[in-house]
């Protein structure tokens, strides 16, 4: 492939989603998937569902519900069954069209949606550094932003639980992202990832680093980038003084997809992300990344040179 000439490279613009908003994204996955199995037997695509009912006040057609959600019939269709048979919905038929089935939460629902709700809270202030202060405001005002990345059913319904619209909000982005770029690279969401953090750094990183810095697992981050390597867009390095320690970099191909990646999401960002923020809101998003996760990332680079500059002669 040849490379993307330097004015196609993408800009430097502080919305970009560039690797920083990932790991935020990452931490906010886990906090939902935490705090949704430790209080719910229902999975992110049924509570999903649940609180977009909620949000709406009323009772909403099964196809509309679908359609609000972007989800086929026959997932709409096994989610729907799912919640009717731990009593959080009632599912009735149309009044005016048999064919119609009208779903709305129980008082059952709306209690279980509060107790996850609370079981997401505690992920999220466990899982960010929230014992800062600074921090702890840029997550609170983020989390109230957030919630409204999704346009509400009910303005008036939806102003409850933000941490559960915030982050089912976010996880949703996530997944569209993970979609997206798999149709346009071909590429996993975590080796475009490990594509996005090169082209970033600009330079090879060990794979340990990257794992570290991307929040992923040494076994996974090795896995894709065997995959990488695979594809001709990374290659492996080694370095004289370490002999243990493997470096990874770009290949000319990489950088193109690369360039590539960072288009598909910031283009994926400005529909699914930002359209429905205010600037305000928009701000208090990006601090979550440029701010808590880039101090996050610098102190575990301090503490990493930390270690490089105690290293001795065997």
């Amino acid at each position: 492939m040849t490379p993307v000439p330097p004015n196609q490279a993408p800009s430097k613009d502080r919305f970009n989603l560039d690797s920083t908003y990932f790991i935020a994204f990452e931490m906010a996955h886990e906090a939902l998937v935490k705090g949704l199995t430790e209080a719910s037997e229902l999975n992110v695509t049924q509570y999903r569902m649940l609180t977009k009912l909620l949000q709406a006040g009323r009772p909403v057609g099964q196809g509309k519900l679908g359609e609000v959600l972007g989800l086929k019939p026959n997932v709409v269709t096994q989610a729907a069954d799912a919640l009717q048979a731990q009593g959080y919905i009632l599912r009735q038929v149309g009044e005016g069209d048999g064919r119609t089935r009208m779903l709305s939460v129980t008082d059952a629902g709306e209690a279980h949606v509060a107790s996850v709700n609370e079981s997401i809270v505690r992920s999220l202030y466990a899982g960010f550094p929230t014992e800062n202060p600074a921090y702890r405001t840029i997550l609170e005002a983020s989390i109230s932003a957030a919630a409204q990345i999704e346009p509400p059913l009910n303005a008036a319904a939806a102003k409850r639980f933000p941490a559960t619209r915030s982050l089912v909000a976010i996880e949703l982005v996530r997944s569209e992202t993970e979609r997206t770029l798999k149709q346009a690279t071909g590429a996993s969401f975590n080796e475009c990832r490990i594509v996005q953090r090169l082209g970033e750094t600009d330079r090879p990183e060990r794979i340990g680093a990257l794992a570290e810095s991307l929040h992923l697992s040494p076994v996974n981050a090795a896995r894709a980038v065997d995959r990488l390597a695979a594809k001709g867009w990374v290659r492996r390095l080694r370095s004289p003084k370490d002999k243990k320690a493997v470096y990874v970099g770009l290949t000319e191909e990489g950088v193109y997809e690369s360039f590539l990646i960072s288009a598909t999401i910031n283009e994926l960002a400005a529909t699914k992300l930002w359209a429905n923020l205010t600037p305000e809101q928009r701000d208090a998003i990006e601090q979550v990344g440029h701010v808590v996760v880039a101090d996050l990332e610098a102190q575990r680079q301090a503490r990493e040179q930390e270690t490089f500059d105690l290293l001795q002669e065997a």
